[in-house]
């Protein structure tokens, strides 16, 4: 259960960061200003799917 409750953090917790790029990119055009925080945002993901794929995989 607690597993389930993790995933679904992690997808609420995507959605914002996808409207946290939405936002400057649609509405204020200028997302070039907050380039290193998307890739470090990014990197943040792709390690926690990372986590999560090897945590549902092998336990």
């Amino acid at each position: 259960m607690e597993l389930i409750m993790g995933i679904w953090m992690a997808i609420g917790l995507a959605i914002v960061f996808v409207g946290w790029i939405l936002y400057p990119l649609l509405i204020k055009r200028d997302l070039s200003e907050n380039l290193n925080s998307l890739y470090l945002g990014l990197f943040f993901i792709g390690i926690w799917v990372l986590f999560y794929f090897f945590i549902v995989e092998y336990f």
